[in-house]
């Protein structure tokens, strides 16, 4: 026993009772229960990273405390302090952020000298060197003290696999070990030990047969024939089936004394049947099983198959590597194990798999992979020769005349792919990574999140249609949360199917908890966080450490779930432009962030979560909130700038000077203003609600009431969400001249939606909150002039025009105002005066730029000539005002805008060009819920047409 690195070495016992002795075989003492098990469960994994998820679940099960994290490094140190006893610089347990390495030895774990001569009585068996499995089968079970971990208290779901498969390895070795007595003549005596196993595995047919082979050698063929009847009777009422072909084969051969069956002479090959056949020449098999539900990716799989199906591609052409590259859980070995299965038959001399092991902290080496894919090959190991060059080209030699496939499971980078390829057709070569290789020809697959339809075939799959079809809107609630991740439905279905009291709903509630989705995502041994933070882990390996794209990563997981720019990332993360869209590139080539649109990214929700988490675990709240507020201090100042240009004239929040170094908004005119806010719409309006959630309530008011002249152009929905979240940011800071500014801007949305009534209760609130306040004139003006519009709409001209004149007494000139005051006379028939009003008003929104208060004052005047019976100037006026409110996107606008040039082509006597007005005017108004007008539009529709053409033909505005 040689130990590690130099400390002293230790021996560690799993095949029994939980031992842990020096190398004289004096026991070493391991602190507490938990620390025991702790242990253990690094030594079930020996040499691997092993994550903190995984072992906080496989000490606690579903129990796991919130002290766990603190517990297990406690319990580290512990274990520190018994194992690294040589006082030497190193330690055996190695603590990384995303896990734990116990550091072992071969020769210092009994399960991996265990496994060590399983593989060698393999290769011996398949030699047909039966003394060598002889030895080495015994030595394997000399290892063996008792049942594995009998002492360890561990869950069940942890215990149970590994102790199941050390189980049937050494039920594999009994075989061997009888199979080896039996070819070397040794029957006499073993047949009381065969028939103790048969006993104890009653199913299974090779202990059978060798109890029956033993007793016939031995001269006992009733017994054999007797042997056989119990097997028989057994299996059948069991399993309702006839014993396997070879038992009922020796059977036969037993009743009639075939002579094969005799003990072979020494040096004579013994008979096949003797013992259920011999070994064939090794031809690797290795992928493995195909899932039985597989789901979704039909188009990706009938693309992978039929480049490997392809026959007519020439002798010699260049060797296609066909790569699927795609985040973590996303389903890329899945993919290919499932394509590599289709073809398999193509590929007669082996199906080879090698996972590299790529986003690891310990990827495989070239050389490494080559030695390993070497000895798949057959050649003994004395024989690898070293260095890549070297393999490599004996690898090309040995596959160069087969015809192969090979499964290269996460790969790193394609540095690491590019020796271990072939070097003429004939084999094909898979490769699954979560970078994108392009550097090779063939096929490359980047695989994202599954469809909704196919998400929820798979769900249904693994829990069953009943369950899903019985609670609809859990189950969406379910696909939402897990965001089309295969991996994330299978766990989540396969907890649902383990737990047959929970519902649907109950699911849904504990990943919809407040973050808790990554914690309910596993199920025995996998994990979505561990499978994400892979990824995760390479980023600290950047040259510029946890200060680049690492930190990076988990500060933007505090962005709204929602696309995002370049320059909100750089707000955010408190950088220049060009070194942040390098993080972000980065983090695109890590697949930790999607890039839906070239300058555009945004999260996956399960990435997101993780991003979160372990911003939560590594940056300080201090940190945290000031990425917070960046960003949405950069949203309220490029909303402000917004609106100077959208509506010039309108009113805008006082702002404080900007910081040092913060980037200044600077549009250069309307149609530059209103396409940035169209690209920043969903992260605008986000924002809105994360700074109120995080405490910044002044900012979160702020913000909406500086998207007022953008959200009024035809986003209803979100201009009453902003300003209801704002509502409650002002009122948490106790401010009532912010709130009087929400409750303003939601009545002004509930008026554009043609609810005058509702919109004046508003109106009437921010009377009380402004009266008898100095300093409140332009305030006043506002809600005068809007109660006035509300009016307007109910018919009370009288009051409007009061309402009007009073506001312009507390701000004059108000364009808006003078637009409505004009409007109110002419339904008061007083059109003269109307006009002059908005010729006045125009001057003024001309000078300004006001585009928006322009084209309001157009439609009026529209209107007013209409009613001075001059429709061909209406028209022209009609036209203009559509053409403002295009170029704005005011959609609302616009469709009063054409019901008003239909109006005025109908008085013209073209009622075809009416119609076609009225109906786009009414499309529109559906379209964006304003039921309000809807009705007279239909009258107008129903109307029946006058006689005669008309008068004169006017082109309507497309």
């Amino acid at each position: 026993m040689n130990g590690l690195g130099g400390m002293v070495a230790v021996r560690f016992g799993l095949l029994g009772s939980f031992v842990v002795e020096d190398a004289g075989g004096t026991p070493r003492p391991v602190g507490t229960p938990k620390a025991r098990a702790l242990l253990a469960v690094l030594l079930m994994r020996p040499d691997t990273l092993v994550s903190w998820d995984t072992v906080k679940t496989a000490m606690w099960g579903d129990s796991i405390p919130a002290t766990a994290r603190a517990s297990l490094h406690n319990h580290v140190a512990r274990l520190r302090r018994d194992l690294d006893t040589d006082g030497g610089p190193e330690s055996r347990i190695l603590v990384a952020p995303v896990g734990f390495r116990l550091r072992v030895a071969e020769d210092e774990l009994d399960v991996t000298l265990f496994d060590g001569f399983l593989c060698r009585a393999r290769a011996a068996r398949l030699a047909k060197d039966w003394a060598a499995v002889e030895a080495l089968t015994g030595s394997a079970l000399a290892l063996w003290r008792g049942d594995p971990l009998s002492d360890v208290a561990l869950p069940d779901t942890e215990r149970g696999p590994f102790v199941r498969r050390l189980e049937e390895a050494r039920l594999q070795v009994l075989e061997w070990r009888y199979e080896a007595d039996l070819h070397l003549g040794r029957h006499q005596g073993i047949a009381a030990e065969l028939a103790e196993l048969v006993a104890a595995h009653p199913l299974r047919e090779t202990f059978h047969g060798q109890l029956m082979l033993a007793l016939h050698r031995s001269g006992r063929q009733a017994d054999a024939l007797l042997a056989y009847d119990t097997a028989r009777r057994t299996i059948r009422s069991e399993l309702g089936v006839d014993p396997e072909p070879g038992l009922v084969a020796l059977h036969r051969r037993i009743l009639r004394l075939d002579p094969t069956l005799a003990v072979p002479a020494p040096g004579e090959p013994p008979a096949a049947a003797a013992t259920g056949g011999g070994a064939t020449a090794a031809v690797p098999h290795q992928l493995p099983s195909a899932i039985a539900d597989f789901t979704g990716r039909e188009e990706e799989l009938g693309l992978i198959v039929g480049e490997l199906a392809a026959t007519d591609r020439p002798d010699g052409a260049t060797v296609l590597v066909h790569r699927v590259s795609g985040g973590g859980g996303m389903g890329k070995t899945t993919l290919m194990v499932q394509a590599a299965h289709q073809v398999r038959d193509r590929f007669p001399d082996g199906q080879v798999f090698l996972d590299l092991g790529g986003m690891t902290t310990m990827p495989m080496t070239p050389e490494n992979a080559l030695g390993q894919l070497l000895r798949t090959l057959g050649v003994v190991p004395d024989e690898v020769p070293c260095g890549v060059q070297a393999r490599s080209a004996l690898f090309r030699s040995l596959v160069a005349a087969r015809r192969m496939l090979i499964l290269l499971d996460d790969a790193g980078d394609a540095a690491q792919v590019r020796p271990l390829l072939p070097g003429a057709a004939g084999s094909a070569v898979l490769v699954t990574s979560r970078r994108r290789l392009v550097s090779f020809p063939g096929v490359r697959i980047d695989l994202g999140a599954l469809p909704d339809d196919a998400a929820h075939r798979l769900l249904v799959s693994i829990v069953g249609e009943e369950r899903v079809a019985a609670q609809p809107e859990a189950t969406a609630e379910v696909l939402r949360a897990c965001g089309g991740m295969p991996l994330a439905l299978r766990l989540a279905g396969s907890r649902l199917a383990a737990r047959p009291a929970w519902s649907v709903q109950d699911l849904a509630h504990r990943l919809n908890n407040h973050g808790r989705v990554l914690r309910e995502l596993y199920a025995d041994d996998l994990h979505v966080r561990t499978a994400l933070q892979m990824s995760y882990e390479l980023l600290l390996q950047d040259p510029e450490g946890p200060a680049g794209p690492a930190r990076a990563f988990r500060l933007l997981g505090l962005m709204p779930g929602v696309a995002f720019g370049t320059a909100a990332a750089a707000a955010l993360l408190g950088r220049d432009g060009v070194t942040v869209e390098d993080w972000l590139e980065a983090l695109v080539d890590a697949h930790l962030l999607e890039s839906p649109a070239p300058g555009r990214y945004q999260f996956h929700c399960l990435v997101q979560a993780l991003a979160r988490e372990l911003a939560k675990e590594t940056d300080t709240g201090e940190e945290r909130l000031g990425a917070v507020e960046r960003l949405v201090t950069w949203s309220l100042r490029g909303a402000d700038a917004a609106t100077a240009r959208l509506a010039p004239a309108g009113r805008r929040v006082p702002l404080e000077p900007g910081e040092p170094g913060e980037e200044a908004f600077s549009f250069d005119g309307y149609d530059e203003a209103y396409a940035w806010c169209e690209r920043e719409r969903e992260l605008l309006v986000a924002c809105v609600r994360l700074a109120h959630e995080s405490g910044m309530h002044a900012l979160a008011w702020k913000t909406a009431a500086s998207l007022w002249a953008y959200v009024r152009l035809g986003r209803g929905d979100d201009w009453f969400g902003t300003h209801t979240v704002g509502l409650a940011a002002a009122r948490a800071e106790g401010d009532e001249r912010a709130e009087a500014w929400m409750l303003n801007g939601i009545g002004n949305q509930v008026m554009q939606a043609g609810r005058p009534d509702e919109a004046i209760a508003y109106y009437r609130q921010v009377l009380r909150i402004h009266e008898g306040t100095e300093g409140r004139d332009l305030e006043m003006a506002a809600v005068l002039n809007n109660i006035g519009t509300c009016c307007t709409e109910l018919g009370d001209h009288r009051s409007a025009l009061g309402y009007y004149r009073e506001s312009l007494v507390w701000e004059s000139p108000s364009t808006a105002t003078m637009n409505n005051l004009a409007d109110t006379l002419a339904n008061l028939g007083r059109l003269d005066e109307a006009l002059g009003v908005l010729a006045e008003a125009e001057r003024v929104q001309r000078a300004a730029g006001d585009r928006v208060s322009l084209a309001i004052g157009l439609r009026i005047r529209g209107d007013v000539l209409r009613g001075a019976g001059r429709p061909a100037e209406a028209v022209e006026a009609y036209r203009k005002a559509l053409s403002l409110q295009r170029q704005g996107g005011d959609l609302h606008g616009e469709a009063l805008s054409l019901t008003g040039l239909g109006d005025a082509l109908d008085d013209l006597g073209d009622r075809a060009g009416a119609e076609a007005c009225w109906g786009r005017a009414l499309v529109s108004l559906e379209r964006r819920g304003y039921v309000g007008r809807t009705g007279e539009l239909r009258k107008r529709l129903a109307a029946p047409r006058t006689a005669g053409g008309p008068r004169e033909q006017v082109d309507i505005p497309a």
